[in-house]
């Protein structure tokens, strides 16, 4: 019998609403830490988490096909370096919005990588998806993009966190959500130190108080992408993707009661569209069982 998909529609919001958390945390911290800092402590918080969940459940994070867990956890690493450093190369709300192209990048790539069925109402879902962030985080009287080199840097972390999690999906059951996490975590945590290097910046950690605020924050973000990565085994990527919008509209919401940031009629109109998106075109997806799956 095919899986339901209420776990999936839980795990599935339940991730962007602690991204949206996780969001205004690095808010609060960006002055204190680099983008590398946080990156080392997202990745070792992670390391432990699931290590943690591993003894809770009594199975190690190690299962099939280890060799394609590794190209997960360093896609997934290389998409968290393009995206953070788009951040701080571009208006926010230019890479926000570019970056969420992902559903799009994940309807193309789990047609071709997966052969999951993707019908006309799971395009118009992504597209009405991407339309609701647009309008939401667009400022008035913005004109165009100018293209530049942290606007490619968006689109390329989109498409490569688009890849991992189709790639994490095509695993199947063999991999409960705990191994593409854990290898995820420590490449990010592992590439930090040479990234930091490379980019000729520190850390930023230069007090316990600041490693034990950044702690946290990490493994709040490793747990949201944990409950993503548990959601693939119910929904397809471009599915999770759609629902993972939730996390603009999550983020203003949070701004709203940290910051006092106002909502205008605009907000809220992209914010009604991304709610929209995520459950108004929502529906069991036929697909052909992937790999190290059955049927039952």
């Amino acid at each position: 019998m095919p899986k339901s998909p209420s776990p999936g529609l839980v795990l599935a919001v339940a991730s962007p609403l602690a991204f949206s958390l996780f969001n205004a945390g690095v808010r609060v911290i960006s002055e204190e830490m680099t983008v590398f800092g946080l990156l080392l402590l997202r990745g070792w918080t992670g390391v432990v988490l699931v290590c943690l969940a591993s003894c809770f459940l009594r199975r190690l994070p190690w299962a099939n096909q280890p060799g394609f867990l590794c190209l997960i956890g360093f896609l997934g690493a290389l998409s968290t370096v393009f995206t953070t450093s788009a951040f701080t190369m571009v208006p926010l709300y230019q890479a926000v919005v570019i970056l969420y192209l992902y559903p799009s990048q994940s309807v193309v790539l789990s047609a071709i990588i997966n052969r999951e069925g993707v019908g006309a109402r799971d395009i118009a879902g992504v597209l009405v998806a991407f339309a609701g962030c647009v309008v939401l985080v667009w400022p008035s009287g913005a004109t165009g993009l100018g293209l530049r080199l942290g606007h490619l840097l968006a689109f390329a972390g989109g498409g490569l966190y688009a890849l991992s999690i189709v790639l994490t999906r095509r695993l199947g059951q063999g991999n409960r959500g705990l191994e593409p996490i854990f290898f995820y975590s420590l490449f990010a945590g592992l590439s930090a130190l040479p990234l930091a290097f490379l980019a000729g910046q520190g850390l930023g950690l230069d007090s316990l108080a600041e490693a034990g605020r950044g702690s946290l924050l990490g493994l709040l973000g490793s747990s949201a992408q944990l409950l993503a990565y548990l959601a693939l085994r119910y929904l397809p990527p471009f599915k999770v993707g759609v629902i993972g919008s939730l996390e603009i509209l999550g983020s203003a919401l949070f701004s709203l009661l940290f910051f006092d940031d106002r909502l205008g009629l605009q907000s809220l109109v992209g914010g009604i569209m991304i709610i929209y998106a995520a459950f108004g075109f929502h529906h069991t997806p036929k697909a052909p069982p992937l790999a190290g799956q059955g049927q039952g």
